[in-house]
């Protein structure tokens, strides 16, 4: 099977290594994180996950300690090789971890075997060609009743609007950000049924991201008194409060799918 990758793949892999201060560390706050909680919920104790494109490999280790058996699949070797070597001081996780180079196009697992494929921000990054091959190769992998999660940037959120944009305006000139398309929860939903997966949920995250994406500049703000800067701070807070629980312009998409 020929396989082909985005073409800024060595672009992808050194924006990671760069902002690679998100890590283990930063795991630690990921438990009671908005959009795992779909998750969370159905997900059975002591899964075996793989995390397709773990990247950093902070998701592979929250996993471990919450004692599933995670394995971080990545297509740069160094990206593996880096994230065990920041678990070395992890050593009395209740779960295990395991790691795996290889591409989520092609996935280097038997059919039926695992029970979830998680997903942070992956999806994204490919065309719909090969995001189609993706979902199929995720439900190909899980068992029956086998969960499938996805992370995407909604489409219809002010702040990935903002970056749909700068792509635009940029993508005749060398590329200065890493390609991606936001995802439509339409278009997400029809994608995931194609293979065959069952909606659990889906629902749009992080709506304090995007209201902040609209704030002005710090030079401007500056010039407002602290007691205004406050006040505007605590409205926004509430209306991220307010859109989250009506799922509507959030930054991200979850989507929980069953097999």
């Amino acid at each position: 099977m020929s396989i082909t990758l985005p073409t800024q793949a060595d672009q992808w892999e050194e924006h990671l290594v760069a902002t690679a201060q998100e890590t283990i560390a930063h795991c630690q706050g990921l438990y009671d994180a908005d959009h795992l909680k779909p998750l969370f919920d159905v997900l059975p104790p002591e899964s075996k996950i793989v995390e397709a494109g773990c990247g950093l490999g902070q998701f592979v280790y929250m996993f471990a300690s919450l004692g599933h058996h995670c394995i971080g699949l990545d297509y740069s070797a160094k990206l593996i090789e880096d994230a065990q070597a920041r678990g070395e001081n992890l050593k009395d996780l209740p779960g295990t971890t395991d790691w795996v180079e290889g591409t989520i196009l092609d996935l280097p697992f038997e059919d039926n075997s695992l029970d979830c494929y998680a997903s942070f921000g992956v999806l994204e990054h490919f065309t719909r060609d090969q995001q189609r091959i993706i979902l199929s190769e995720a439900h190909r992998v899980l068992k029956p009743g086998g969960l499938l999660y996805q992370f995407v940037p909604n489409f219809w959120s002010p702040w990935t609007m903002r970056r749909e944009i700068r792509y635009w305006y940029r993508k005749a000139v060398p590329p200065s950000i890493v390609w991606q398309k936001n995802i439509r929860r339409s278009l997400l939903k029809k994608m995931c049924a194609e293979p065959g997966f069952e909606e659990v949920s889906c629902q749009s995250v992080y709506a304090g991201v995007a209201l902040r994406s609209m704030r002005p500049p710090n030079r401007v703000r500056r010039l407002a008194p602290a007691r205004i800067r406050q006040s505007s701070q605590h409205i926004v807070d509430r209306m991220a409060r307010w859109l989250d629980r009506r799922d509507v312009l959030g930054y991200g998409l979850v989507y929980v799918g069953k097999k």
